[in-house]
Order: structure tokens, then C-alpha cells, then sequence
């Protein structure tokens, strides 16, 4: 289906911008963190370029049924990149990336927020935001994609846009959609049970030697390798890609054995691979998680930079986390968010105290003053940056 907005326009927001991006018809505000200075960030532009047909075109009716604008939309932008990257194998590459993503916001959302479609109630949408209806909704509808083939799956993709175009959607809609195209029925455990699905079946051919290399680190943090002997692979030409699904493997192998990696290890690393020193957000954010949960003192300077001068919620929220089970870091997350609290935007000020302990919070919403007192002023942050983005609109029309 063609582009139905006329023109497509990026804006890049203050470090202040607490998301990724966000999609407006014609206009799309994006975060700095995306300036890698390598174009390798460019799956994003691909998601928020998605957005034009699956969320704007057609969007969901409730936010019950976010995972039908941010599911296709994943699924949109993995087929956008795969394109650009010239490789197939990309698509699955970018999907186990996508699925680590998942498996670490489910061990920590609350288990009604883990279904496709929760029940918030009224609740805030912000406290069930996660990569739930982005990863989960995605790995739905790939299972869709396999179950009825790529070629019938693309034709059902464009008729349920050209269907519901300029109109609003439920799950409900979707499946009688999807049920009336095929004669396959969507599975009903994927939109209401919480929790993971069965692990997919991703092909790993492009993320085997990354995994690899993770192995190899792993072996060397055991104690099983030669004392002094490192892996040798040079990584420097790797693309972000790659040295994501390496870091990613480690982290989840931490998780899962319950054991961070030595601080010797992480020295070792840094030495190799100064990542603790790297402009790409992406690759930062993971190790320096991987380096505070090692215990390491030196990286905090490193994270108290990176957590104050962006506030992209993906990065700062975990990484204030870490800080805060940190035997070294707990009065560090405390102190750092009390001293940067006027910098955050409303929503992630919020979000972040709400993820710091119960004995902290008194004294973190007594700091938050004027956004705890008066929801007014809350109310008319956002209704200006409404009034901001119509504007800006408006003017690009004339």
C-alpha cells in the first residue's frame, strides 16, 4: 500500500526525550542516542517509518491492544532491514536480539503485564510499558508468517491495512481479520497467557560466531581456559549489530547462571575492547550492565555520564536498577537521580522512582516536589508538547 501522508520528516529531540522516538503523521520525533555517528542505528528510522501504516494508518482502539501497533510494526522494520542488509539471515539475526530483549523485561514486569493483551484497568499505560508488545506481539506474528508462508502472509499484511485503513483496531478485529483471510485460526494462548512463549526456532547463522565469542569469554571467567590466554578475535570492524549479540549473550548467561562476570574479566574486556569508552548508546548501556553487575567501582563514573546527559528510558531505567542492587551503587542511584531529577522528563522521573526501593521512595517523591503535588503541571508538559508537534506540523504543510 502506498504512503498515504504526503511527506516524511525526522526531528531529533533534546537529550531530555525520554523514548526512542515517537511517530506522528508526516513528522517523527526521534532520540539523540541515535547519532552513533555510523548510520548503524538505523533500525529505528525503520520502526518509526513503519509506524506510518501500522499505528498511524491503522492503530489500536485501547492500549490493551498496543501489541497490535508495536508487533507489526517490529515485525515491518525487521523485513525493512533484512532488505537494506542484502542477507535473509538477517531477519532471524535481529529477531534473537529482539528475544533476549523480552526474556529480561519479563523476569522483571509484573506477571498480569505479560500477556499480549493485559488487563490495566486503571491502571497507567506507562506502568505496563515494556518490550512485551513489541518482542511478544512480533514473535506472534512471525509464528503467523510460518504457519500460513511469507508470500500469503505479505498479501494478508496489505489487505488488513487497506481494510482497516484510518480506523481502529482490537485484537478481536485482527483475529476475525486473520481467520477470514485463512482458514487457520490464530492460536488464542499467545494473546492471554502471561509469560514466555516456546523459545522460536531462529536460524543462527549470522549470530553463531558472536555467541561464539561469548562462549570463549565465558570459558576464560570459569576458569577454564589457559591463565593469561584471551580470545583473539578482532571485533573493531564488527558492526553494532554483532557486538550487541555478543554483549547479549553474556548477559544472558549471567542471569541464567546467577553469576556476574569477575572483575577481572570485565578488566580484561575493557583493556581488549575499551566499550566502556564507546559513542554507540547500544553497546555502552550493555556493558556498562554487565560491568556494575561485576561489581566494578571504575565503571560508575561511566554510568553516572551516560544515565544524565540522555534519558532514554531503555537505557537509564535498567542501568539505575543495577546501580540500586549494587552493593557499590545503591546510594549512587539514589543520590544521582535526586540530583538530576529536574533534568528527567515527568514520565521517566516517575518511572524511576518507582523502580528504586520501597525505603527510598518517600524521600525521592518528597524530591520530586511540583510533579507528585500538582498533576496540573504534568497535564501541561504534555499538552505543550502536543501543541509542539502540532505546530511543527503545521508548519512543514505550508
Amino acid at each position: 500500500m502506498p504512503y498515504q501522508w504526503t511527506r516524511y520528516d525526522l526531528l531529533c529531540l533534546p537529550p531530555s526525550f525520554p523514548y526512542w522516538g515517537m511517530e506522528n503523521p508526516c513528522l517523527t520525533f526521534v532520540t539523540p542516542t541515535l547519532l552513533a555517528g555510523d548510520k548503524s542505528l538505523a533500525d529505528v528510522v525503520a520502526h518509526k517509518a513503519a509506524h506510518s501504516w501500522s499505528g498511524n494508518l491503522v492503530t489500536k482502539k485501547t492500549w490493551e491492544y498496543f501489541w497490535l501497533n508495536e508487533g507489526l510494526t517490529k515485525f515491518l522494520e525487521r523485513k525493512i532491514m533484512t532488505k537494506i542488509h542484502g542477507d535473509e539471515n538477517y531477519f532471524d539475526f535481529d529477531a534473537i536480539a529482539g528475544w533476549e530483549a523480552l526474556k529480561n523485561n519479563i523476569r522483571t514486569m509484573p506477571v498480569e503485564y505479560t500477556k499480549l493483551i493485559p488487563d490495566l484497568g486503571d491502571g497507567d499505560p506507562d506502568d505496563a510499558f515494556s518490550q512485551v508488545p513489541y518482542e511478544k506481539g512480533f514473535n506472534l506474528l512471525y509464528t503467523l508468517e510460518k504457519l500460513v508462508g511469507a508470500d500469503k502472509f505479505a498479501r494478508f499484511i496489505k489487505a488488513y491495512f487497506n481494510h482497516f485503513k484510518f480506523a481502529t483496531v482490537t485484537s478481536h478485529s485482527f483475529v476475525e481479520f486473520f481467520n477470514s483471510f485463512f482458514e487457520d485460526d490464530v492460536p488464542s494462548t499467545w494473546l492471554h497467557t502471561p509469560g514466555l512463549p516456546e523459545t522460536p526456532e531462529f536460524d543462527r547463522t549470522l549470530s553463531a560466531e558472536c555467541e561464539g565469542l561469548a562462549d570463549a569469554w565465558l570459558s576464560v571467567d570459569d576458569g577454564e581456559s589457559v591463565k593469561g590466554i584471551l580470545p583473539k578475535h578482532n571485533i573493531s570492524n564488527w558492526s553494532t549489530g554483532r557486538k550487541t549479540c555478543f554483549l547479549d549473550a553474556l548477559l544472558a548467561t549471567c542471569t541464567e547462571r546467577k553469576r556476574p562476570m569477575s572483575l577481572a574479566t570485565v578488566a580484561d574486556m575493557k583493556k581488549l575492547y575499551k566499550m566502556h569508552e564507546s559513542q554507540n548508546s547500544e553497546v555502552l548501556f550493555r556493558f556498562c550492565m554487565i560491568a556494575v553487575e561485576a561489581g566494578d567501582e571504575s565503571i560508575i563514573p561511566v554510568v553516572e555520564q551516560f544515565i544524565t546527559t540522555q534519558e532514554r528510558m531503555k537505557f537509564v531505567r535498567p542501568l539505575y536498577r543495577a546501580l540500586f542492587r549494587s552493593k557499590m551503587g545503591k546510594d549512587v542511584a539514589v543520590s544521582t537521580f535526586l540530583e538530576n531529577k529536574e533534568f528527567y522528563h515527568p514520565i521517566a522521573a516517575k518511572m524511576i522512582a518507582a523502580d528504586l526501593k520501597p525505603d527510598e521512595k518517600k524521600k525521592i517523591w518528597e524530591a520530586l516536589g511540583e510533579f507528585r503535588k500538582n498533576p496540573v503541571a504534568l497535564a501541561g508538559v504534555l499538552a505543550l508538547s502536543a501543541a509542539v508537534s502540532v505546530t511543527l506540523i503545521r508548519g512543514k504543510r505550508r
